[in-house]
């Protein structure tokens, strides 16, 4: 009795896993594929101690009558492993033109505590066969031009492209599309029927650019099929380049979009005859980076160095004017193009001839970052969310101490959202800083504070570009750095902050230092200017410009930005709201005076200034301060030779102040 109840109970009982069999199988033809989905089954056990393992693809070419998977084992052709969250799916590729596919699908299943578990397994069950489905693929062959790259057309030659396609479903439609490269939409041309196409992209479109086409099977807005496959297909064409306009005697970075067919730099610079570093000259970065002292390296030597796609060098030229065409063949527009960086400072070029924007910009095989892209038009310009220009040049900047890889797509449906370019953090506030002296110009400069800044330096804290000609370059001192930041973001902590700035030039004058955007520092906050070298202090938010004169020789000028509440400021400057107790005329410094000297006078209370410079004779030669209404405290008076007409010869001089009904002189003394 008791054996003949335990094998009752043991009929009962479900033995092993079983799955129920897949649903709703489809099937949709593509190129010579088809492609089947079909929805995940539930365990049909009284519990939830089993998974689905995989799933087993069956097919024939003739109908699959029975749904028992044993009976169909030698037409099991894959299984695909069952993953969670994932639709399952597989594309069935490399089948005949013309042949109609069937297919089922098999669900194998295994208990939890089995696992893992693999297809065809011992343990593993196999549900029913799913429901039936047939597909018949298409066959789209591009038989003119040879994809994927044919060889080079002559600009302005029209491209006849032919298709054929078999097995092209009723209602279904031949495309042709195309487009010239860096465009965003395709042109289209519709096959004449019958699954034949030829058709023409006209030889206005087949310009230094290059083109990308794709021929599509649709039906209705549905593409089923496409050749190539994946992605388009590249004409390349090839002619003249013709380089834009150089101004004269300014500097430019300048770079050959193209595959040069002589990218050799004495036939390109070939017209201008023999390296003349008075008529044209050409820097680079040298193959160890820049020299010693941080600038660029001098390209005399013409013979055996080329200028190649995605490569730049710094070129001006006395005369200005364009340089003579030269041949070149146009880059591959369904690719991207990679560009190999050095750790550090990079001239780069667009290798396409129309603007990339950098979203569509890049660094890959390294740890490191991508600093903002300069461009130069007499100053740096950050390019920020701008473009890479065919023929323009571009230094850029690759942190993290290693090299790298710069990836330029043309098309914007190539984009991958993954990018290694620094960005700078969202800015709680930020002053931006410019200099001048003369016709150099150094207009980009910030500090400020972000909440997601640090105090360090950090990949979003841009380096300051290395200048060229005649320069003034402002920049904030970086600990550890060899080089200073043109953008120096801390964090948002309150109390004292402190920014060094430090101007170069080689030109000499009188330099100007402008901070803007101060009215973004919040109101509780004072912001001054500290020039230890005149031991002078100015509050930025009354008078946003400060000068000193500077000459070639002169070293790097240090200048303290101090950002704070008023009580820490004026504690750091050393003094409290004291004002000086009486009229001064402090030395000029330097002196003696030769090019260029700072005249420094203190007032006690706002008052009207003169100053004034006067021979022994007494005679006036010139009126410096006419009469200005000035405040309590330390101001200052940049004076170089160019102030009073550069004819001043050497000799004793009386610099003068009247400052209310107060009168204040000292000698000075002026050499050539």
């Amino acid at each position: 009795m008791t054996s003949r109840l335990l094998l009752l109970l043991g009929l009962l009982l479900p033995l092993g896993a079983v799955a129920q069999e897949p649903q709703n199988l489809d099937a949709v033809p593509g190129n010579q594929e088809n492609t089947l989905t079909w929805d995940a089954p539930a365990p049909t056990t009284v519990d939830d101690d089993e998974t689905v393992v995989c799933y087993g693809v069956y097919r024939d070419t003739e109908a699959i009558g029975s749904n028992d998977p044993e009976d169909q084992s030698e037409k099991r052709i894959e299984g695909i492993e069952a993953a969670e969250g994932t639709a399952p799916a597989y594309t069935d590729r490399d089948l005949s033109a013309g042949e109609t596919y069937y297919y089922r699908v098999g669900a194998e299943v295994a208990e939890t505590e089995d696992l893992p578990a693999s297809c065809g397994d011992a343990g593993t069950q196999v549900s029913s066969l799913s429901n039936q489905v047939s597909a018949t693929p298409l066959f789209l062959k591009i038989t003119e031009p040879s994809p994927p790259s044919p060889d080079p057309v002559d600009v302005g030659t029209a491209v006849d492209v032919t298709a054929d396609v078999r097995s092209l479903p009723p209602g279904a439609e031949v495309l042709l599309r195309y487009r010239e490269g860096g465009e965003s939409t395709f042109e289209e041309e519709e096959g004449d029927g019958g699954g034949e196409l030829d058709k023409t992209i006209p030889g206005a479109r087949a310009t230094l650019r290059g083109v990308e086409y794709v021929v599509e099977v649709r039906d209705e807005d549905e593409t089923l099929a496409q050749a190539p496959s994946d992605g388009t297909a590249s004409i390349r064409t090839e002619g003249p380049v013709s380089p834009p306009r150089q101004p004269g005697d300014t500097y430019r970075i300048v770079s050959f979009p193209t595959e040069l067919d002589d990218p050799e730099l004495s036939n390109i610079f070939e017209p201008l005859g023999s390296y003349d570093s008075s008529e044209w000259r050409l820097f680079s970065i040298g193959p160890s980076g820049l020299t010693a002292d941080g600038g660029y390296v001098e390209q005399n030597e013409l013979e055996g160095a080329s200028l190649s796609a995605g490569r730049a060098l710094w070129f001006i030229r006395r005369n200005g004017g364009a340089l003579d065409p030269v041949e070149g063949t146009s880059i591959p527009v369904d690719q991207p193009y990679e560009i190999q960086l050095d750790e550090g400072w990079n001239l780069i070029g667009n290798p396409f001839a129309f603007d990339v924007p950098l979203s569509q910009v890049r660094v890959e095989n390294t740890a490191g970052s991508l600093q903002e892209v300069f461009g130069y038009n007499g100053s740096f310009v950050n390019q920020a969310d701008g473009v890479l220009e065919p023929y323009r040049g571009y230094l850029v900047y690759l942190s993290g101490g290693q090299n790298g890889t710069l990836v330029v797509h043309p098309s914007p449906e190539e984009v991958s959202a993954t990018t290694s370019s620094a960005r700078a953090p969202d800015a709680r506030w930020a002053v931006d800083l410019s200099a001048r002296v003369g016709q150099a110009r150094d207009p980009m400069n910030t500090l400020g504070t972000a909440p997601n800044a640090t105090d360090g330096v950090e990949a979003a804290d841009g380096r300051e570009p290395p200048p060229i000609g005649d320069y003034v370059s402002l920049s904030f001192r970086a600990p550890s750095q060899d080089r200073g930041l043109w953008r120096d973001m801390r964090s948002t902590g309150g109390g004292l902050r402190t920014w060094t700035a430090e101007v170069r030039t080689n030109v000499s004058g009188l330099v100007t230092v402008n901070a803007s955007d101060i009215s973004s520092v919040p109101d509780d906050q004072s912001v001054w200017l500290v020039d230890p070298v005149l031991d002078q202090t100015q509050n930025l938010r009354e008078t946003p410009t400060y000068q000193f004169p500077a000459s070639e020789a002169t070293d790097a000028r240090s200048l303290r930005i101090l950002v704070g509440p008023s009580a820490a400021v004026q504690r750091r400057l050393g003094r409290d709201a004291d004002r000086p107790e009486r009229v001064e005329l402090l030395p000029s410094v330097p002196h003696p005076v030769r090019s260029h000297a700072t005249f420094r006078y203190r007032v006690p209370e706002r008052t009207r200034a003169t100053l004034e410079l006067y021979d022994l004779l007494g005679r006036r030669v010139a009126t410096l301060v006419d009469d200005e209404s000035v405040g309590p405290g330390t101001h200052t008076y940049a004076w170089t030779r160019q102030n009073t007409g550069g004819t001043l010869s050497s000799g004793a001089y009386l610099l003068r102040l009247q400052a209310g009904d107060v009168t204040r002189t000292r000698r000075l003394v002026i050499m050539q």
